[in-house]
This record gives structure tokens, C-alpha cells and sequence, in this order.
């Protein structure tokens, strides 16, 4: 408050007494006698002699003595006793002897004063009229100290210096009811009543009053008396009152309680607060009005405006008897004080926006002081005075906050709880109705882990009941919970927090106390990379749970989790952390699909569509994908999401010898290494020039099945060492080639979880796999089959082996770890014993094939000796002649009986059967290998063979010669009813064909129709055609790419293929067989016969042909076949191999053939077609005349 002091005294003194007294002091002169005083008056009174007493001691009688037309009202001697009663002043006054001190006379004085007036008051008002008397009392604020120096001129008059501008104080007067009554307010009332009638005296008048009249006081007790001023008795503190009570000349424009009631609640309840006193000081600079001299109420006239110590302007308005303060009525006018006047108004004259409360106001009187204490300590007091940029504060109170202290907050001025107190405030007002659940608030702090980037705050919204009312809604900042309901100030709205919020630590310590994580986190700090990458800026950790190195493969945890290979785990660590911040929202909702790490590679994500989010690392191995789970986690530097699995980079190479290393199979390290292979375990190709690259062995992808150093406790392996043969035999036996993720074979790697392909081998289907010793030995291969207990554990065994108690050729899984090197695949398996080759006892390898191909020919020869025997019956038979016999020239008779032709057909039919059966069984032996290096690169993957050559040469090193023949048993079983069945439906054809032109001219068929008629041979022949081509492409297709067998022969495909789709499954690709076989067919014995009549010498029939003509013809007609049908058999190949559901039919699969792979794709396998054609088809249409050539010479 800016109140003016009063004019020190000193200066006053010096003021001339006739230029400031309201009426000129006059006094007798000492040359006048006069016959009767005012003291003589009181003298001649028994009522006055406790007053003369007091005027004595108090040094007033030469004062009375000497004024001229003067006023005294003189308060009887019961007055004054019942005043001393209760004034202490004149109770010592009237109980000294002696005269007090001058201060205390002084004071007394003062209080005399005000009893006289310095004219003489001839009449009373007889009227309710009040009247307003100047006295001789002049306010002071304080009174002289002690002095022993006498007073400079006695008798002591009144000096007209003041606290009211040099002006006395003011004493109304009025009458009621014919009495007068002194000292009443603004409205006559109250006052002390006179008691005694005039008493003139030559000097002036005397007036005997029923009490002691009260010297107004100060202005800060004259607001306390005030019944109508309850509510600023409440808010205004004694340092506010004292600041009133000593400042001079001061008009009070003061609001009654019901004006304090506009305000609104909230700043009510700030105004009540121990912390409202600068702006209740401003408020009182509002209504405070201090200049030369008091306003009273005779002076408040339309043309006064007056200006408040806060510079505010008040217009005073009077009209029809009422006078207006701007928008305020007065209501009790001039209410004397000391110090100056009281006017009671009734609204509060604040002008607007004058009044500014903060939301720290605010927050004082919401019993959050100790919150504001802390602000202040750390010089954030701008975010809560702040009344024009839209915060949201997240205040705990008092009550929350002397909980927390008991535990400890960050020192008072320091950082830390800098840090933490701006975590409170978030920039923007976020009412209930704006929260929605899973949002992320920025606060005003601003994390140097962030790059001065402001740090993030979690937002829970529990809404269950979707309803409108948010009231019923539970929130959640940072994990504190709302204590009550929002507060909405202006542009800020505040909530009270359970708990002091504490802003995010590094990331180490946010996901320490999550055990599901502790497992990655023990990695971390076991490497030296922990101090940094936890101090490393915007960074975003992905931790995988604990699973995830149990999902890993535990031999290549082992490896990662190795002293020696601390390289290779940071490098897996640093894979995890995304070189930026990436929260929930654009990980999932995002279009942005790869990011960098810290490592230096990249992570991609893939949406499935399911609402998942799927990460595929930048190295390890195909499939090698993890779930991400976006949690939030919010950490000093970035943010924290989990995964299911861990992520290999391309930066770290898990090769078979770091997976033995992590086995510690010492034993078998040294053997490979021994042996020649320890180009194996750095996961590299042979040597150039090495016997291994002249087998062929160029793939570096291996699966080594890995004794651990126990399983040799029992071998010599000073033996075992000396002897290389044995060694490599062994070492073969347990290396298994592992096809490429080139090959496209990706059947073969279903793991059950598809994040969790962590097994060289699928090992959840048992199946057959072909090993180094495969193509030199019988029982090279080995089976995996899963235990009986259901405890997710395998036995690995030689397959076939027997005779040995299952000591030295099965053994039991232990472990596994996946290699990166060679595409992703292979790696190795630990297992309890060492698998030894082996080698089968005489009878077993030599007796048992001797006695199957002895029967096995014996059967042969028996089916053509009951042919033989058959036809030798049915010619000897009887035959019919025609009625009336044969004549002498009958013997060569023109016309056959009918019985005789119907016999010679069938049994030409019978020949067309079989030879084709024959024909088919030779093109098979001769085109199989051709068939299957076809088949082969028609299905496998783009790149995983170069050319038909390479096709053979890896066949040749994995499989061996054998290895050429595989799936030749559909196509043998198949082919007699094939060809027969497609010979005797061509020769059906062709006599169809004559039958339906009986006035043909020519007793040949024409190209066109040799062609109809192979055409309609191919209907009936897919019957049969169709299942087998599907079992044989099964048969071929599963031994490509080095994966081992998944079928063990032609019935178990179709009892797969059965129970996979029933007779569709089997009967898969029909209708590509009939688009290939039917213009196939066509061409093909069109072709056949146009080449063996171009042979034919002229006057010849073609049945003089040689074997070479009807090979050469042969021939000619496969590649013409071929010519046309190598692109209906592409799409029916893939048709027949591709699992169920890739394709939905024949247009279908060329449409994905084409967009996939390019129109070229639809001539694969088309050198190997055409170099099969030849010598396939020669051989068959060979095997068809010789056989039935040699059927002729029987029948």
C-alpha cells in the first residue's frame, strides 16, 4: 500500500497557527480583566471538579484563562468516573498527586481538546438536524517522547497541525426528542446526551455532558468496530491494519460484506489465505484515497474525480440525495478517525483485470503451500503466475506432500527437485473431457537425454461406462492417481496428485524392477557398454523378455552370454536400442517401417493387419522375428517397448565352430579339424581345389550333430585320431547339409511358432535327412523322432541301423543353437553319444537283395510263361465256318466269320495295351534322370540352381547316381497303365474315327485326324496320369535343396495326400494334366506317324521300318510334344507340389507364375524336357514295336 505519512511535526511547528486553524484561535490579553472564566464556571459546580482536576494536571487552565468565545463540554464528575473505570490514562491521571510527565499531559490534553470548540456554541439544534463541530482536538500520529525541557510558551495551545491535513477533528451534534445528543454519526444516532443547559461565561460557553466524549481512533480500529465489515476483519491481517493506521490523510472508500460476496469463491478462499496480503494491499489501494487533506462527505460534488493510491479513477456522481463512488453506492458516510475518514460503499470499486489472481493464489488457498514453497526454491514461481499461457498442473497437497518428506525429496534449490517439479506442469489445458486413455502429455521439462526435447507423461482413462459424465472417469498422470475433481482457473486447470510425480530415470534403472526383463538386463551390465548407452540421448530400448534366450537356442545364449564373446553381445544389445524416440503411436499407427540402431543396422517392422507388430532383425537367420509389445516406458533419454524374442544382427556371425565352442564339445572340434572339415565350423565353402569342392560340397550350410566331450568318456581317442578314414566316416555321419533359405524350401522350416524358427532342423516332424555319408553308404541317413513323455525332447538314429541295441546308433537331443552364416541355416545339435557309421552284418547287406531280385524275376517270367500259355490255348480253339462248308477254293476265304474278327480285335487290343506298357517302362529308365532335373527347376526358388547342369551336379554330390532315380517308383508303377492305356485309347481312336466316316476315300487318316485321335487318347489316360504325376512331383520335389525325405515312398504320399484333402488332394492338377496331355498327345502321335511315313521308302510299309527309323520317329515326336506342352506342365507342377491353398486353379497359378516370376518362368525346366524328349521317346515308341513285334511272333 502507498500511503502518504504525515508532514513531520517539525515542519508543522513552523506553520503559522492563523493560516491552518479552521476559526483564528483568539485569547484575552494580559491587560483585560475579566470578572467570570470558564474555569470559574466549572469552579462554581460541584458536577466539574474531577474535570478542573484533570485540566490542572493536564495544564490547561491558562489555556481556558485565555481563549475568547470558546466551547466546553464539560462531562460531569459521574462521567468521568465511569470513563476512568475503563481508561487507564485517566484513571492514573486522576489517582497522581503530581502533575504526569508531559507526554502523558500531552495526551491527555489532546483527548481534553476534543471536548472544546474555539467559538462559542450559543444555541443547540432544537431539530433532527446534525450538525458538524470543528473541535480543537488536532490528530496526531504520535505523540512527543518524555522531555524534562519546559514547554517553549505556556499556556499550551492547540497547533494546528494534524493527520487530517491540518485540520481538527469533526464532532456532530443533533436533537432528538427536544434533547441534544453529542458526538452521533452520519445519521444522528448514538452520541452522549447533554445533560446541563448553558452556562455562560465571559470567554465562552459550558455544556455539561453524561459522559466522556471518545477521541475517534485510529482508522484500523475504527474498521474493527464496523459491524458491516466482518468479512475484512477476517482477510485483512494486522501488518495490512497497521500500514492503515499509519498512514495520513487517508479516505476510505470501504465495501460492506455483501460486495465480497461477488467475488467468486475460489478467490474468496485465496483472500482468506495467509498469502493473499499483497493483493489485499492492492485491493485497499483500490478504495484508498490519499491527498492534502481528507475527503469528507461535503466535499464528495459531481465535477470531483479522485485517484486511488493503485492509479484507479473515481467519479463521484450525486443524485436525488445519493452519491455514487463510480459504481458503488455510499452508504455510511464519513466515519471519523484519527488518521482520516471511513465512507461505507456497496460494491467493491476493482477495476476490471485489475484484480490478477494467479494460479499460484489459487494453489495457496487449495492447501497446497508447501507445493509453492518448493517452486519458489527453485525459481519456477513464472509457471504459476503465469495467467496468459494455458498450463495443466498436477499439484499434490500439504497433506500428500508431509507424507513424502518423511521418505525424503530432492533438497530445496537443488536440480533434482527442479527436475521434478517441472514434471507437474503440462503445457496446454487438459481437461477430463481432452484425456483419452494412452496419451502422451509433454511437460515443461526439458531432458538433456532428449536433446532439450520436453519429456513425455503417461495418461490412464478408466471410462468403462462410455458415459458422458466425466466425473465417473478415473485418471491417471505418470501412475498418481486424482484426489478430487479438477480445478478450471481461466487458462489453467489444476489436479490434485496422490503423490509427488518423479520425472523418468535412466532406462537401466526404469526397467530394473521388471523381472520379466532382468535377463537381458544382467547382459547389459555384464558388459562395459552399460554407463553408455544408458546416458545415451533419444533412444528407444526394445528389451526382450526372459524367454526370449530360451527361445534363442541355448547354445547360442551360451555363446552371446561368454566371456569371450562380449563383442558379439553388445553388438546384440545395441541392435535393441532405436537411434530415436519412438513411442506406442508410431510404432503401431506409423508409416515409417525401418529404423536405425544403435548398432548401425536396421530393424524392419511389418504390420500383419491382427493390430501386432512384427520386428525382423537386419541379420541372424530367415524367419528370425520378433512380437513387439509397446508398453511406454518412458526413461530420462527416450522410451522403453518389450519383445518375445531377441534380435540377431547382421553384424554378429554365429558360425557351427562358435556354436561347439558354446557347447564346449572340445572333442568334436578336434575331430573336425582333424578330419579336414574345419572349413565347417567358420561356416565357409571348401577350399578351391580341396577333395570337398570336387564332390561338389560348395554350400557352407551344415547342421553338425555334436557329441558333447562325455560321449567319448569310452572311445581311444589316440585311436580315434591316428586312424583319418574312420575319423572322416564319423564326421560324416553326423554333418548334415542344410538347404539354403535360397532354395525357397521354406516348408521344411515350419518351427510351430513363427518367432520361434531358433532349430537347424524342424525336429517337431520327424523326418529323414540325408548326411555326408548319404551317397556312399546305404545307411547314411539319419531320423529324428520325438519321445513319447511329451517333454518337447528328440532321439536322433541312424536310419535302418539294427544289431545294435540302439548303443552306438541313436542318441538323445541335448541342445541346439541356429548358425547366421550359409543364408541363415544349419547349425548345430548337441546330442549324449557318438553316432558310429555303420556297417550291417553279411546277411543283411548281401542275402536279403539277392533273394528279392531272384523272386523278382521269377515273377516276371511267370507272368509272360501264363501269357504264353494263354494264347497257345485260345489258337487252337475251334473256329466256325460258314453254313454249307468251304469250297474247293475256300481255304483263303475272303470274309472271316464275325466271331474270328471280334477275337483278332481284342486281341489287338491286348498287344496295344501291352506294348505301350512296355514302351512306357523303357521311357521311364531312360527319362527319369531327365524328368527330375526338369521338375526340379521348374519348382525351386528363383537362384537356387544356375542351369540344368548345376541341377545335376548337386544332385550327383548329395545324392549320388541314385539320387537321379528318386521318385521313379509313381512313374513305374504308373506308366504300364499310362501307355497302355494311352496306345489302346489312340487305337481306339483312330477305329472310332473310321467309324464315323464310313464314305471316306482314303483308307489312311489324315494329320488332322492322327492328331483328333491323339487328342481323345489323353482323356482317359489323366485318370491315371493325374495321381501319379502328383505323387512322382511330391517324390522329386522333397529331395531338392539337400532337405531330407519327407515321404518314404509312393503309398505314403497318397495316404498323406488322402488324409490332407481326400481323393481331391490325390486327384490335385487334373485338369493342368489334360491341358498338357491333350495338345501334348495330339502333336505327339501326329508327329510319329508323319515321320515314319517320310521314312518309309516308297512301295514299303512302315511295319519294314528298322529299329533306327523307329527310334529317330520316336524321338521326333517327343520334341515336338515337349515343343508345346513345357508351359502347362510348369503351372502343373507347381500346381502339384505348392501346399494347399497357394493356388485356386490353373489361371490362377499362371497369373502369380507370371507376376512373380516373369513370363520366362513359364519354359523352366524346358533344356531338360527337350534333352529328355529325344531318347525318352525313342526308347518308348522302341520298347512299343519291339515288344510288339515280338508279341506278333507269339500270337
Amino acid at each position: 500500500m502507498r500511503l502518504w505519512g504525515c508532514i513531520p511535526l517539525t515542519l508543522l511547528a513552523l506553520v503559522s497557527l492563523s493560516t491552518a486553524a479552521q476559526v483564528p484561535l483568539t485569547w484575552h490579553s494580559d491587560t483585560i480583566v475579566q470578572s467570570l472564566t470558564l474555569v470559574d464556571v466549572l469552579s462554581a459546580d460541584e458536577d466539574y471538579t474531577l474535570l478542573l482536576s484533570l485540566l490542572q494536571k493536564a495544564r490547561l487552565i491558562p489555556t481556558l484563562n485565555k481563549l475568547n468565545d470558546s466551547t466546553l463540554f464539560a462531562p460531569t464528575n459521574d462521567a468521568i468516573k465511569r470513563h476512568a473505570q475503563t481508561n487507564d490514562l485517566w484513571r492514573s491521571a486522576l489517582s497522581f498527586q503530581d502533575s504526569p510527565k508531559d507526554n502523558v499531559q500531552e495526551e491527555l490534553r489532546q483527548q481534553l481538546f476534543y471536548h472544546m470548540l474555539n467559538y462559542s456554541l450559543s444555541q443547540i439544534p432544537k431539530d433532527s438536524t446534525t450538525e458538524v463541530l470543528p473541535t480543537l482536538h488536532f490528530p496526531k500520529l504520535f505523540i512527543d517522547p518524555p522531555t524534562n525541557e519546559p514547554p517553549p510558551s505556556p499556556p499550551w495551545m492547540p497547533l494546528p497541525e494534524s493527520t487530517l491535513g491540518n485540520e481538527p477533528q469533526r464532532l456532530r451534534i443533533t436533537s432528538r426528542d427536544g434533547v441534544a445528543w453529542l458526538g452521533v454519526d452520519a445519521f444522528g444516532k448514538g452520541g452522549i446526551e447533554v445533560i446541563k443547559k448553558r452556562a455562560n461565561a465571559t470567554n465562552g460557553v459550558v455544556y455539561g455532558i453524561a459522559d466522556v466524549l471518545e477521541v475517534p481512533p485510529h482508522l484500523g480500529r475504527v474498521l474493527s468496530d464496523q459491524s458491516s465489515l466482518t468479512y475484512f476483519k477476517k482477510v485483512f491481517t494486522p501488518s495490512i491494519l497497521h500500514s492503515i493506521n499509519t498512514t495520513s490523510e487517508l479516505t476510505l472508500f470501504m465495501p460492506v460484506d455483501s460486495a465480497w460476496e461477488t467475488l467468486d469463491p475460489l478467490e474468496r478462499l485465496y483472500l482468506e489465505s495467509e498469502f493473499a496480503t499483497d493483493d489485499l494491499l492492492r485491493i485497499l489501494d483500490m478504495h484508498a484515497v490519499v491527498e492534502k487533506g481528507v475527503r469528507w462527505s461535503d466535499m464528495l460534488n459531481n465535477d470531483v474525480t479522485l485517484t486511488t493510491e493503485y492509479g484507479s479513477q473515481l467519479e463521484v456522481v450525486v443524485s436525488e440525495g445519493k452519491i455514487n463512488i463510480s459504481d458503488a453506492t455510499l452508504l455510511q458516510p464519513d466515519i471519523y478517525a484519527s488518521n482520516g475518514v471511513l465512507h461505507l460503499v456497496s460494491s467493491l470499486l476493482v477495476p476490471p483485470g485489475a484484480l490478477q489472481l494467479t494460479p499460484e493464489k489459487y494453489l495457496l488457498a487449495l492447501n497446497c503451500t508447501s507445493f509453492i514453497s518448493l517452486i519458489h526454491s527453485v525459481n519456477l514461481a513464472h509457471l504459476i503466475n503465469d495467467t496468459e499461457t494455458p498450463y495443466t498442473i498436477l499439484a499434490p497437497k500439504d497433506d500428500v506432500l508431509s507424507i513424502v518428506q518423511q521418505y525424503g525429496l530432492p533438497k530445496k534449490g537443488s536440480d533434482e527437485l527442479k527436475r521434478m517439479l517441472q514434471y507437474h506442469f503440462l503445457p496446454g489445458k487438459w481437461t477430463p473431457k481432452k484425456l483419452v486413455n494412452g496419451m502422451l502429455l509433454e511437460s515443461v521439462l526439458q531432458e538433456p537425454g532428449l536433446d532439450d526435447g520436453r519429456q513425455v507423461m503417461d495418461v490412464e482413462v478408466n471410462d468403462d461406462d462410455e458415459k458422458e459424465d466425466v466425473s465417473s472417469r478415473h485418471i491417471r498422470f505418470g501412475g498418481a492417481g486424482i484426489i478430487g475433481d479438477p480445478i478450471e482457473i481461466d487458462n489453467t486447470v489444476v489436479y490434485f496428485v496422490s503423490r509427488p510425480l518423479e520425472p523418468p530415470v535412466d532406462p537401466l534403472q526404469t526397467a530394473l524392477p521388471l523381472l520379466d526383463l532382468s535377463s537381458f538386463l544382467a547382459a547389459i551390465f555384464s558388459t562395459s557398454i552399460a554407463d553408455v548407452i544408458k546416458k545415451t540421448p533419444r533412444a528407444t530400448f526394445l528389451l526382450p523378455h526372459n524367454d526370449a534366450f530360451k527361445r534363442l537356442g541355448m547354445l547360442v545364449s551360451d555363446h552371446l552370454l561368454a566371456a569371450s564373446s562380449k563383442t558379439d553381445l553388445e553388438n546384440v544389445i545395441m541392435h535393441h536400442i532405436i537411434d530415436g524416440v519412438e513411442y506406442s503411436k508410431s510404432l503401431v499407427n506409423g508409416s515409417q517401417r525401418t529404423f536405425a540402431t544403435l548398432e548401425g543396422s536396421d530393424l524392419q517392422l511389418e504390420h500383419p493387419g491382427n493390430g501386432s507388430v512384427i520386428v525382423s532383425a537386419s541379420g541372424g537367420w530367415p524367419g528370425l522375428r520378433s512380437a513387439l509389445y509397446p508398453r511406454d516406458m518412458l526413461t530420462e533419454t527416450g522410451v522403453i517397448h518389450e519383445l518375445s524374442d531377441i534380435m540377431i544382427p547382421r553384424s554378429v556371425e554365429l558360425t557351427v565352430g562358435k556354436l561347439m565352442k558354446a557347447a564346449k564339445a572340445t572333442n568334436m572340434i578336434n575331430m573336425v579339424t582333424k578330419a579336414g572339415f574345419d572349413w565347417v565350423l567358420n561356416g565357409t565353402t571348401p577350399p578351391e581345389g580341396s577333395e570337398w569342392t570336387a564332390q561338389g560340397l560348395t554350400r557352407p550350410s551344415w547342421t553338425l550333430l555334436c557329441p558333447t566331450d562325455d560321449a567319448f568318456k569310452k572311445y581311444n581317442l589316440t585311436e580315434l585320431f591316428d586312424n583319418v578314414d574312420v575319423l572322416r566316416a564319423i564326421i560324416s555321419q553326423h554333418l548334415i547339409p542344410t538347404p539354403s533359405s535360397s532354395t525357397g524350401d521354406i516348408r521344411s522350416f515350419d518351427a510351430p511358432d513363427v518367432l520361434n524358427n531358433n532349430r537347424p532342423l524342424p525336429l517337431e516332424r520327424p523326418g529323414q535327412y540325408s548326411t555326408l555319408l548319404s551317397p556312399s553308404s546305404a545307411y547314411g541317413d539319419i531320423v529324428f523322432r520325438e519321445l513319447d513323455d511329451k517333454t518337447s525332447q528328440y532321439m536322433v538314429g541312424i536310419k535302418n541301423a539294427r544289431g545294435t541295441d540302439k548303443q552306438a546308433d541313436w542318441a538323445r537331443v541335448l541342445t541346439w543353437g541356429r548358425a547366421t552364416t550359409g543364408g541363415g541355416t544349419g547349425g548345430v545339435i548337441t546330442i549324449d553319444r557318438m553316432l558310429f557309421p555303420y556297417h550291417p552284418p553279411w546277411w543283411i547287406e548281401y542275402l536279403a537283395p539277392s533273394v528279392v531280385g531272384t523272386l523278382g524275376v521269377g515273377l516276371i517270367g511267370l507272368f509272360f510263361y501264363g501269357v504264353r500259355r494263354v494264347w497257345n490255348r485260345d489258337t487252337t480253339e475251334a473256329t466256325y465256318e460258314p453254313i454249307g462248308g468251304f469250297g474247293r477254293d475256300d481255304g483263303g476265304s475272303s470274309e472271316a466269320p464275325a466271331v474270328e474278327e471280334t477275337k483278332n480285335s481284342a486281341i489287338d487290343n491286348a498287344k496295344s495295351f501291352i506294348a505301350g506298357g512296355f514302351g512306357g517302362v523303357s521311357a521311364v529308365l531312360v527319362g527319369h534322370p531327365f524328368d527330375l532335373t526338369k521338375t526340379r527347376l521348374q519348382t525351386a526358388a528363383p537362384g537356387a540352381y544356375t542351369s540344368a547342369i548345376d541341377v545335376v551336379r548337386k544332385t550327383l554330390a548329395r545324392d549320388g547316381v541314385t539320387g537321379m532315380y528318386r521318385g521313379m517308383v509313381p512313374p513305374l508303377l504308373g506308366v504300364t497303365p499310362i501307355f497302355a492305356m494311352s496306345f489302346w485309347a489312340y487305337d481306339a481312336s483312330k477305329n472310332l474315327i473310321f467309324r464315323l466316316t464310313p464314305k471316306r476315300t482314303s483308307e489312311s487318316l489324315s494329320t488332322a485326324e492322327l492328331a483328333a485321335a491323339g487328342f481323345m487318347s489323353a482323356v482317359p489316360t489323366t485318370l491315371v496320369t493325374a495321381p501319379v504325376e502328383r505323387a512322382k512331383v511330391l517324390l522329386q520335389v522333397q529331395g531338392q535343396g539337400g532337405s531330407g525325405p519327407q515321404y518314404k515312398g509312393v503309398f505314403d504320399v497318397m495316404k498323406h495326400l488322402y488324409r490332407e484333402g481326400g481323393i481331391r488332394s490325390i486327384f490335385r492338377g487334373t485338369g493342368a494334366t489334360i491341358a498338357r496331355d491333350g495338345p501334348g498327345s495330339a502333336v505327339y502321335f501326329a508327329a510319329y506317324e508323319v515321320t515314319k511315313k517320310a521314312l518309309t521308302p516308297a512301295g514299303s510299309s512302315s511295319g519294314d521300318l528298322n529299329l533306327g527309323a523307329i527310334m529317330f520317329a520316336g524321338g521326333t515326336a517327343g520334341v515336338a510334344m515337349w515343343s508345346i506342352a513345357i508351359p502347362p506342365d510348369v503351372l502343373k507342377s507347381r500346381i502339384q507340389s505348392a501346399p494347399s491353398g497357394t493356388y485356386s486353379g490353373f489361371i490362377d497359378c499362371f497369373r502369380k507364375t507370371v507376376a512373380r516370376d516373369g513370363a520366362t518362368a513359364l519354359w523352366k525346366g524346358l533344356g531338360p524336357a527337350m534333352a529328355r524328349a529325344f531318347p525318352a521317346n525313342a526308347a518308348t515308341f522302341l520298347g512299343v514295336e519291339a515288344s510288339r513285334k515280338f508279341m506278333d511272333g507269339f500270337f
